[in-house]
């Protein structure tokens, strides 16, 4: 855990700091609050321990700071203080402390101190993470009714278009049979000026061009109908309005449902390639394994910067179901590769991630008993690797 001390007495800091590496924390170290505030905006600071007098910025301001910015994981707060009133404790909490220790310090307390700090911030990201793992599948359960509604306005009337498009075909075909007998007998009669006046009139019609472009356009108007409708079955596949309950599902079809709508993402810059093998039917939850292969698609397609591949491979293997994504992109630093799977934590810009997809996408391949895994090398790619127990009704 990466703990902030910030303290202008150089002898208590590193006291500190001493018990916080024995404990395996990485200590940052800075002598005053107003270092502290801008060494906390940097860096992704889990506690602070912060000394209560000290220049620039006192404990309680910066406590009153960190409190009031945007900071996306709860940040436990120990203040240091030689201070022995009650109220100055009590201004201290008031400020936004957790907790605190009065100088001169035992190191048995400082680290039931922080240990207990410890406990705090785990309790509070599970709380968080729940809390947005809750709101993830409420928006889910959303998308999962609004592409009932969609599927259900968009089917008759594509279903209309199909099978009038079909009726067209055939009718143009008729007509065309016709036009083309018809023509046989003009050109046997006599030649005359009507006869003329009739074949002068096809061809500024341009009616040989029209009879066999008409064809293309039928065939053209058909394709991109069943292309909408097989939208509309792929968004009603991956919400899975009707399994939101555990039920048998074929992760094959999961899978290609969410990268036909995932597709946008993809397909100006990714060449996707898919090894599916044979695999049973599991009982599971597909709306939410749909999300887990949603996330690593996204993940994957934002790896890589320009051109790259994605390879989706599945199999069956000692009763268990692995799913694979492998992609060509940046890779995962060694450093933060541990650190993945924390709620909160991305390697993101600010604004373009919230640290909680794969964190998500970690606790449902859990819930359904599985496992998941990741093989990076910085520069070359990242494969994910997904096993999910076969269950059978």
């Amino acid at each position: 855990m990466d703990i902030l001390i910030a303290d202008d007495d150089f002898y208590a800091s590193k006291f500190v700091e001493k018990t916080l590496s024995e404990m395996g924390h990485r200590a940052h170290v800075v002598e005053n609050g107003l270092m502290a505030w801008e060494l906390f905006q940097r860096e992704s600071i889990r506690m602070v321990i912060s000394d209560w007098m000290m220049p620039e910025m006192d404990g309680p301001t910066l406590c009153k700071k960190i409190r009031t910015s945007d900071c996306s994981q709860y940040v436990y707060i120990i203040l240091l203080t030689a201070k022995e009133a009650k109220e100055d404790a009590v201004l201290g909490l008031e400020s936004g402390a957790d907790d605190y220790v009065v100088k001169p310090f035992d190191p048995s307390e400082l680290r039931a101190r922080v240990q207990a700090g410890e406990r705090i911030i785990q309790l509070e990201d599970e709380r968080r993470s729940a809390h947005m793992q809750l709101l993830q599948s409420e928006k889910m359960a959303s998308i999962g009714q609004l592409a009932a509604g969609v599927a259900h306005e968009i089917n008759n009337p594509i279903g209309f278009i199909l099978s009038n498009l079909v009726s067209l075909e055939k009718y143009v075909n008729k007509l065309t049979d016709f036009i083309q007998a018809q023509d046989g007998v003009v050109k046997d009669l006599p030649q005359s000026g009507a006869v003329s006046d009739l074949v002068e009139k096809r061809k500024k019609l341009k009616l040989d061009f029209i009879s066999e472009d008409i064809k293309d356009l039928i065939h053209e108007s058909l394709d991109g109908a069943d292309r909408v409708k097989k939208i509309v079955q792929n968004l009603k596949s991956f919400s899975r309005v009707d399994q939101a309950e555990c039920k048998l599902s074929d992760l094959n079809e999961c899978i290609e449902s969410t990268v036909n709508i995932v597709w946008n993402e993809l397909k100006y810059k990714v060449e996707v390639q898919k090894d599916y093998g044979e695999i049973p039917l599991t009982k599971c939850y597909a709306q939410q394994l749909n999300q887990v292969f949603m996330n690593l698609l996204v993940n994957a397609a934002q790896a890589i910067e320009k051109q790259g591949e994605i390879k989706i491979r599945t199999w069956n293997e000692n009763g268990s179901i692995l799913v694979s994504f492998a992609d060509t992109g940046c890779g995962i630093p060694d450093e933060v590769r541990n650190r993945i799977f924390d709620p909160f934590f991305t390697t993101k810009d600010v604004g373009k991630g919230t640290g909680l997809g794969l964190s998500i996408s970690y606790d449902i391949v859990k819930n359904h008993q599985g496992d998941i895994t990741v093989d990076s090398e910085r520069g070359k790619g990242t494969t994910f690797t997904i096993r999910i127990p076969v269950v059978e009704a």
